[in-house]
């Protein structure tokens, strides 16, 4: 097996256990990524990204991976305001990467909002979206519960590989 697709496998499998170590797909995904490529993650980074699963609307996959994507080619703060042209080389590779990994959730599952990939897995939106919803939700049926997870586990599987596969075809060039 080539050195990428060991990394692309260590990516899937870090991003199915994730999901659920991390609370949450968004911050799964950056993580199983993070430690795949060997990415520093800073609290105030991990903090921001408990805020996109699922709340943001987009899928929290697709945010999680898109934030460690910033990372591997963002630009800094100070750097970018000692020089902002450098930000403009930074957006060329995020375009790319990102444009990829939104085409991955479109062709896997008609989109990349939570709702898409929802519908998808299961024929109807099952994550909460109100304190009610979320009470419910954790009183869900085990068996039930068992199978959420386990399909989006299937999905943060995903999202952090092709993540990964796309910032090292992105390297190659």
């Amino acid at each position: 097996m080539t050195e990428k697709k060991e990394l692309v496998e260590k990516a899937r499998r870090l991003g199915r256990e994730y999901l659920l170590k991390y609370g949450g797909c968004a911050p799964g995904t950056l993580m199983a990524v993070a430690h795949t490529l060997n990415l520093e993650v800073s609290d105030e980074v991990f903090k921001t990204m408990t805020g996109f699963s699922r709340l943001a609307g987009v899928c929290g996959n697709v945010c999680g991976g898109i934030a460690a994507m910033g990372l591997t080619y963002g630009v800094g703060l100070e750097d970018f305001v000692k020089n902002p042209e450098i930000g403009s080389l930074s957006f060329t590779k995020l375009m790319t990467v990102t444009n990829v990994l939104r085409e991955k959730f479109v062709e896997e599952y008609g989109g990349y909002l939570c709702d898409d990939v929802q519908m998808k897995l299961f024929g109807k939106c099952v994550m909460p979206t109100s304190p009610e919803e979320l009470e419910a939700f954790s009183k869900m049926d085990p068996k039930e519960l068992e199978i959420f997870r386990e399909k989006c586990g299937s999905v943060t599987e995903n999202a952090a590989g092709w993540t990964v596969a796309a910032i090292l075809e992105v390297d190659e060039k």
